[in-house]
């Protein structure tokens, strides 16, 4: 987290300190009780990728998938998916007369991802 830090740009948002580091320990401890079988580097791997691309700002995705890659080289697990959210999401927009975009439902996925671990998301 130290080169996240140092390398992404500087955003109010962005949290690299011990908070942040227990929330994705903890992401990969869920994950490891879902999936006990699945190697503990891609299970690392995906805790940080999902739980920080939420609030990483485009600008700063080439690095941070670039830090990624050079820490788990050859390692990219699909999303955790949750096929009944996603479709509550589409079927809520839809209801609305919204255009459910697959952009917005992933947001909407992955702030409820988030909620899970953190009790605010400011």
């Amino acid at each position: 987290y130290s080169l996240l830090r140092d390398l992404l740009s500087k955003q109010m948002h962005y949290d690299w300190g011990l908070r942040a580091v227990k929330s994705v320990l903890v992401v990969a401890g869920g994950f490891k009780r879902l999936e006990p079988d699945l190697q503990e580097e891609a299970l690392l791997m995906r805790a940080l990728r999902d739980f920080n691309i939420p609030k990483i700002v485009r600008e700063d995705e080439v690095v941070f998938f670039g830090l990624l890659g050079d820490l788990f080289p050859g390692i990219d697990p699909p999303r955790k998916v949750n096929p009944q959210l996603e479709e509550y999401v589409r079927l809520a927009c839809e209801s609305l007369g919204n255009h459910p975009d697959e952009l917005f439902r992933l947001k909407c996925v992955q702030l409820e991802e988030l909620l899970e671990i953190r009790h605010c998301v400011f």
